[in-house]
Parts: structure tokens; sequence; C-alpha cells
């Protein structure tokens, strides 16, 4: 992928821009515009982690956080993962880059997102301001880099720098391939009917600790509404990241500032996924694993 180029425009879906029309019939002049569910592919309010967003220059934006994010609270407070500021920051990210490509790639409503990496860097400060404060954070975020066909981004990278009263306290990264929702039901669709595991309480099941390593297999913890609000036909990405984050406070006794996921491939709901970790000085490396091919890497530190 390229950046764009300076003054490089992309053609919005008009899906997106009667959004965008809606938005500016009921904002008073000046102020910034609500995001809706649709824009971060939410299906509850309870997981929506960005209030409005405003655009600064026609591929860069300004957000803001959510006064009080409510998955914090309605999530499943028996494993330290599911609240974790990190994890946060990752979804917060993640949104973002939705939001970025439709609004600035021009990327239809309907069309997929697949996740292909994902990154942050969080601090003391972020994990503060997002727990008591999150309203006083922002986001300035844009496209970095995007490829660009008849006008319309089909993979892009969007960053995000997040600060609270002008101080930088994190940044975050995303990678996603996007894909017409006619293409990706036709690839998906026997997956729509497999049968989800068994709930368990964290992203880590059976695990086992030697030393400096961690083997598990991959839990499901579906009351986590941060990462499932709505029907998924494959493993989410997020829930990898998550896995990454308990490996690392297993093996280190410390949750993470920083994680790096990558997905290089779906993972399938029903078949087994192995999890085996190694702590090198204060990082950990995680590997996720279904029928003998990598279905994710996680890096925290």
């Amino acid at each position: 992928m390229k950046p764009l180029p300076a003054g490089a425009r992309v053609t919005l879906r008009r899906d997106v821009t009667e959004i965008t029309a809606s938005w500016r019939r009921v904002t008073p002049k000046g102020a910034p515009m609500r995001v809706s569910r649709e824009l971060v592919h939410k299906d509850s309010e309870e997981s929506m982690l960005i209030a409005t967003m405003d655009e600064v220059s026609p591929d860069e934006y300004l957000a803001r956080l959510r006064a009080t994010p409510p998955v914090v609270q309605a999530a499943d407070t028996r494993t330290t993962a599911v609240s974790s500021p990190t994890l946060l920051g990752l979804e917060i990210t993640r949104q973002l880059g939705l939001l970025m490509g439709h609004r600035a790639g021009g990327i239809p409503l309907d069309w997929a997102f697949l996740l292909n990496e994902l990154s942050f860097q969080g601090s003391d400060a972020f994990a503060l301001g997002i727990a008591a404060n999150a309203a006083a954070m922002t986001a300035s975020v844009r496209i970095s880099s995007a490829r660009v066909r008849a006008g319309r981004c089909d993979e892009m990278t969007a960053f995000a720098v997040f600060e609270v009263d002008h101080d930088v306290v994190a940044e975050g990264s995303g990678s996603f391939r996007c894909v017409p929702r006619r293409t990706y039901s036709a690839l998906r669709r026997r997956q729509l009917r497999a049968p989800h595991p068994r709930p368990s309480n964290g992203a880590l099941a059976e695990v086992s600790v030697h030393g400096l390593d961690l083997q598990a297999h991959l839990g499901w913890p579906s009351a986590n509404r941060l990462i499932f609000d709505h029907e998924v036909d494959h493993v989410p990405g997020l829930l990898f990241a998550q896995a990454g984050i308990e490996a690392h406070e297993h093996l280190t006794g410390t949750p993470p500032q920083e994680v790096a996921l990558e997905c290089p491939r779906f993972a399938e709901i029903g078949e087994v996924v192995s999890i085996s970790a190694r702590r090198s000085g204060h990082q950990v490396s995680t590997a996720a694993d279904q029928a003998h091919e990598r279905v994710a890497q996680v890096r925290c530190a």
C-alpha cells in the first residue's frame, strides 16, 4: 500500500453521505457529529467507544471518546483482560479505522473489513484517563496508507494519536482489507451455521505454565460485549489480542501497555485453537494455531 497523494479524494457512497447529511441536519453548526453504530459495525450502544467526530481535513478526523465506556461495567470482570485499558485501546483503534474507512475512504457501509494487523501503545496516563475521564480524551486519526481502485479503498491503514490536555498518551494503528458484502457472504456462508463453543470466563482455557512458557486452548468469553456484541462467522481478531494480554499477565504478573496483533488467516469457529506463549524479559510472544496453521500472532510488552 502507498500513502494517499496530497489532495487525493475518494468517492463517498450514497449510504455514507446520507448518514453525514442526516447528522448535519440535526447537529448545530460547528458542533462535532455523533458517531452512529453503522459506522463502527456495532449492534449495541454499550460497545461503542467513540462519541463524536469532526473533520479536520479530507483524510483526517478528530474523535472524542465516550464519557464512561459502558462495556467496562457490562463485561465479565472475573478476568482482568476484559477491562484492560490496552484491550480498550485496541478496540477504539479498530473502531476508528472502520470510521475512517467509511468516511475518508468511501467504503460502502455494507462492506466487510478484514483485520490484517492491529497495534496499540498505551501509558499510565491513558489507563488513568480511560478509567476516570474518557470524555476528556481525543484521538486524531488519519489514513496513513491505502490502495485505491475506482475511487474507493480496498485496503487501508489508519493511524491514531490519543491526547489528554494536548499531551500524547497513546498511539494505535489498524490495517484492513475491504471486501464487498456479497463476496464476503459467498465465502463465509457455511460458517454462519457453525455451532459456537461453550462459554468461558476468559480468552484462555486449560492453561499450563512451565517456567517462561505457557500452553493453553483459546476460550470463548461470550459475555465480553466488547468483542461479542454481534453474530460472528469466525473467531474475532480481538479475542486473540485478549488471549495475548492474558498470557502476558500469566507469565509476567503485570498487564501490558503495548500490544501488536497480526491475523494472517481466518480462524474457524468450533475448531480447536492452540495457544502457545513465551516470555523474553518484559515481552511475551503468543501464537495461535488451528489445524497446524498459524491464525494469529500477538506481541505484548
